[in-house]
């Protein structure tokens, strides 16, 4: 009981225990505190509360690092170098390695302190009075970030609709829309897990809450604002096989930001500054002390290199680099073949496609060991080593939700045609010279089946190393296929989810274990 009454009451968050009477000074944020008696009582207060939360998703347990590195390897983009020894466990699907108890209670922390906030707001009484404005923005910000709490969560612990091994289901997460702010309220709650629908569906109602208060641009990609809340709600519609929302929410999406699309010309560009441009949501590191560091920053987890080019100087450790197949479909050829008796050696490439987003890949140093083929996608674009912002959502995402909600045979909204258009703006803006290419010649050609497979491919290519292959593939109930690097993972095997902190299950006995821990 005591084990799991210090995990929840970590889990309640700071602003849970401000709210609780404490008298000292607590942290908000890494560079915000306030005075525990006006707690959720001033402008200020909120302020720093919501500043809080975009905090903790830079934590090396959720954005930091391994919602986009674990999802890569442990699918079939990733391979561990074994430079460092780390993320060697999720490449090879050790049972239990992957997303440690941390995005648990990070999580929860969170939605526990967008609770505690969202109760205040109605009572809080300010001189000068809230604005209608002012709430929206509030408001707005902390339904965005609960239903991306939730989503995450819930993908991570649970299956995904329409992909359900039904003997090994125990439901979604635990939901809580209500704050928890005594120690006593935290002893005695013991949640069980609600079914998976009821987390989609609290996930739907905040996004779409968040898209009629926020703006946009709004305050930007920095922060929660519309366009963010619009292709979230496409993405996880997609994952709900709710295709007509898919599209609903991707038109919506690409007609106020669709103009954000890169070009073939200034694509790597993008990725060299701080903020890409397709940019909808990122995770932002500003400061020297919010940099990860080389152990488990982005820069370090992906690649060696310092710069692009530049092999003289080694930095990370490269600890995980594209597979075979993932540079075959990039359209990497390396020299001596793509076997894996030379894939083991010193890579050089010997050839590449014209898909400009083979241009972010290239060997690292030798610094390490053996030379890989090395993703930089994450290497130092605010001007300092492993201190990258890290992309969320962007705009090619919602072309490629609409093309597979239309593309997806039973789909409501089923139009190969209108699939194919999306696809091509989506290669048009990738592969030099498309337009009327024997590239655009062959997918003209493809047939509904054919083009759903290409739009799955191109997903693959266009969000490697971004955290999203586990995921696609878990929610299409695809076995992950790792061959020729690992064996392969059954769709039906115990390793798809992640476990629950063992802790949270040994205090509760309402909280059921996923199947194999």
């Amino acid at each position: 009981m005591r084990k799991y009454f210090l995990k929840y009451i970590a889990a309640a968050g700071l602003v849970a225990i401000l709210a609780s009477g404490c008298e000292k000074q607590l942290e908000i944020s890494p560079r915000q505190s306030i005075d525990a008696s006006s707690a959720l009582t001033s402008r200020d207060a909120i302020e720093a509360a919501i500043t809080g939360l975009y905090a903790r998703l830079k934590n090396a347990r959720q954005y930091g690092r391994d919602m986009i590195t674990h999802p890569e390897a442990l699918a079939d983009n990733g391979f561990a170098t074994n430079k460092s020894g780390r993320l060697l466990p999720e490449a090879n699907n050790t049972q239990g390695a992957h997303f440690n108890g941390t995005i648990w209670t990070n999580s929860y922390a969170g939605v526990n302190q967008i609770n505690l906030i969202l109760e205040a707001l109605p009572g809080l009484t300010l001189s000068p009075v809230i604005s209608a404005t002012e709430r929206a923005r509030w408001e707005g910000q902390l339904y965005f970030l609960r239903g991306l709490f939730y989503f995450d969560m819930v993908r991570v612990y649970a299956y995904i609709p329409g992909a359900v091994v039904a003997a090994q289901d125990k439901g979604g997460v635990p939901l809580t829309t209500t704050g928890i702010s005594t120690a006593e309220a935290a002893l005695a709650y013991k949640p069980s897990r609600a079914p998976i629908d009821d987390i989609y569906n609290l996930i739907v109602a905040d996004l779409t809450a968040a898209n009629a208060r926020l703006l946009n641009p709004g305050l930007g990609a920095n922060l929660a604002n519309k366009a963010a809340a619009q292709a979230l709600l496409s993405r996880v519609s997609l994952y709900r096989k709710n295709y007509t929302d898919a599209k609903r929410w991707a038109d919506s999406c690409i007609a106020i930001a669709g103009g954000k699309m890169t070009t073939t010309a200034t694509y790597v560009n993008n990725w060299r500054s701080a903020t890409h441009g397709e940019t909808l949501f990122q995770v932002v590191f500003a400061t020297s002390g919010e940099n990860i560091g080389v152990n488990e920053s982005l820069q370090t987890s992906f690649t060696t290199l310092v710069t692009p080019g530049n092999q003289a100087t080694t930095g990370g450790f490269g600890d995980l680099v594209p597979t075979l197949t993932l540079l075959t479909d990039l359209g990497i050829t390396l020299q001596g073949g793509m076997t894996t008796g030379n894939f083991g050696l010193n890579h050089v490439i010997a050839t590449r496609s014209n898909d400009v987003r083979n241009l972010l890949y290239e060997p690292g140093t030798a610094g390490r060991g053996n030379i890989k083929t090395e993703c930089t996608k994450y290497i130092g674009k605010n001007g300092f080593i492993n201190l990258d912002n890290v992309p969320v959502l962007r705009i090619a995402e919602a072309y490629l939700n609409r093309a597979e909600a239309q593309a997806t045979p039973g789909s409501p909204v089923y139009n190969p045609a209108e699939a194919l258009l999306d696809l091509k703006v989506i290669k048009s803006r990738r592969y030099t010279g498309y337009t009327g290419s024997a590239i655009e010649i062959a997918d003209n050609a493809l047939t509904p089946a054919q083009l759903l497979v290409e739009i799955i491919r191109q997903r693959r290519i266009e969000f490697a190393f971004e955290g999203h292959r586990f995921f696609d593939l878990k929610r299409l109930g695809a076995d992950l296929v790792k061959s020729p690097h690992y064996n392969t993972v059954a769709f039906t095997d115990t390793r798809i989810l992640a476990p629950i902190p063992q802790a949270e299950v040994d205090g509760n006995p309402n909280l059921k274990q996923n199947a194999g821990y």
